[in-house]
C-alpha cells in the first residue's frame, strides 16, 4: 500500500484529521460505561451518550453501528453496561469508539412496561442532570445499583426514590425535607407542599398555590433507607404506604434542577 493509502486508513481508524498528530495525542482509553442514549449519524454510524466510570459523561461516535452486521451488535443499546475502548480527540466534543464488549444486559427488563419506563427515566435523568466530562464514580455506581435492583426485584418505587434522593444528595441539591424552604419553620406533623418547578417544601402558610403534598409519614421514610444499601431496603419488607408521595416530590426536584421537562417523567405518573 502506498504512503497516501496508509495515511487514509490510519486517519479513518482514529477519526482524526491530521496524521502528524499521532496516537500519542490520542491514547486509546479503556473504561466501563452505561449506555444512556443513541442517535443516528448518517446512514451507518451512531452517536452514543455514555456515563463512564473513569471519564464521566461523554458522547462517542460508533462507526458502522447501524449496519446489520455491526461489530457492536446490541451492546450499545441503552441501558447496557459495557467495557469499551475509545479515542478522545483533543478539542473535540465527540470521542470515537474503537471496540466494546457487553458486561451486563438489561434487555429483559423490557418485558415489564413499568420497569422499562423506570429504567428509561433513570438513564434520561442521569444524562440531563450530570455535567459532561465530570468524573463522578459515585453517580456511576448509583445508576448501576438501581438498574440491577429493578432487574432483580421487578420493583420500581423504592429504586426510583433511592436514585433521585442520592442523585440530588451527590449533587449537593437535596433540600431539608423537614423544614419549610421559605420561612425555615419545622414542619413536624404537618404536610409540606410543592408545585412544578419547586426546589423545596413549603408549610401551609407559605404554600402560595403549591398543591402537591408530602405528608409527615412520607417524610419519615427518609430515615428508613439513608443508611441502607438498596437491596437491603427492598428486602426489609413491603414498600411504605406513603412512598409515592416522596417519589413524586424528588422527581420534581430533579426536573427543576435539570431545567427542562423530562420525557419519561409523565409516564411514571401512570404507576
Amino acid at each position: 500500500m502506498s504512503w497516501t493509502g496508509q495515511k487514509k486508513v490510519f486517519e479513518g481508524f482514529v477519526g482524526y484529521g491530521n496524521f502528524n498528530n499521532s496516537a500519542a495525542r490520542m491514547p486509546l482509553r479503556e473504561t466501563e460505561a452505561i449506555a444512556l442514549r443513541t442517535y443516528r449519524l448518517g446512514e451507518a454510524d451512531k452517536i452514543v451518550s455514555l456515563l463512564t466510570r473513569q471519564l464521566g459523561r461523554l458522547r462517542a461516535v460508533a462507526a458502522g453501528a447501524q449496519r446489520p452486521k455491526s461489530r457492536y451488535g446490541g451492546s450499545l443499546e441503552p441501558p447496557s453496561y459495557v467495557r469499551l475502548w475509545l479515542y478522545e480527540r483533543e478539542h473535540r466534543d465527540l470521542a470515537r469508539l474503537n471496540s466494546c464488549e457487553l458486561i451486563e444486559s438489561f434487555f429483559d427488563m423490557q418485558k415489564d412496561y413499568r420497569v422499562q419506563v423506570a429504567a428509561q427515566y433513570v438513564v434520561e435523568a442521569s444524562e440531563q442532570f450530570l455535567p459532561e466530562r465530570e468524573v463522578n464514580e459515585r453517580a456511576f455506581r448509583l445508576l448501576l445499583v438501581v438498574l440491577r435492583a429493578m432487574k432483580r426485584s421487578g420493583e420500581i418505587v423504592r429504586p426510583l426514590v433511592y436514585f433521585n434522593y442520592w442523585l440530588l444528595k451527590l449533587g449537593g441539591l437535596l433540600p431539608q425535607i423537614d423544614r419549610c424552604g421559605a420561612c425555615g419553620r419545622q414542619l413536624g406533623v404537618e404536610s409540606g407542599y410543592y408545585g412544578e418547578g419547586s426546589e423545596h417544601l413549603l408549610c401551609a402558610e407559605c404554600r402560595r398555590g403549591a398543591r402537591a403534598e408530602v405528608s409527615a409519614e412520607a417524610r419519615r421514610i427518609e430515615a428508613s433507607f439513608k443508611g441502607l444499601a438498596l437491596d437491603q431496603w427492598i428486602g426489609a419488607g413491603p414498600p411504605p404506604r406513603a412512598l409515592n408521595e416522596l417519589r413524586r416530590f424528588l422527581e420534581v426536584l430533579v426536573e427543576s434542577h435539570v431545567g427542562k421537562k423530562l420525557v419519561t417523567r409523565p409516564l411514571l405518573d401512570e404507576f
